[in-house]
């Protein structure tokens, strides 16, 4: 029987694997549709491969990271991100072009939070 990491190996779109954004903890995945489009149009702005550091995650491995609970990575609608090559400035700008509803700027670790909530949008540093 395979693992659910060579499961979720497989292609959803151009530029991502099911996998980038399955749980560290137990693998498994939620992704919403819109949260893919969106940053499949960011990849397309940047021309660069996006680092997704924290995709879906289990209420299990969202308490080990301090992540809160009404967080949207728990219903598969947020990722956090990284692009190598551009500043976090820059992919900043890039997401609000794209429209995320919800962006966490987090320079001192250097990533961006995007996730397609359905309330209205909110911003925030990390």
């Amino acid at each position: 029987m395979k693992m659910l990491n060579e499961i979720n190996d497989i292609v959803i779109a151009p530029h991502f694997k099911l996998s980038e954004f399955a749980c560290p903890c137990c693998q498994q995945v939620m992704l919403h549709p819109l949260l893919l489009e969106k940053l499949n149009k960011l990849r397309e702005m940047v021309i660069r491969p996006i680092f997704i550091s924290s995709g879906y995650r289990c209420p299990k491995y969202n308490l080990k990271v301090g992540g809160i609970k009404t967080s949207y990575h728990l219903l598969g609608l947020a990722a956090d991100i990284r692009v190598e090559g551009i500043s976090i400035f820059d992919l900043l700008e890039y997401a609000e072009s794209i429209e995320f509803p919800g962006i966490g700027f987090y320079e001192k670790k250097n990533f961006l939070h995007l996730d397609v909530r359905p309330t209205k949008h909110a911003r925030w540093r990390g």
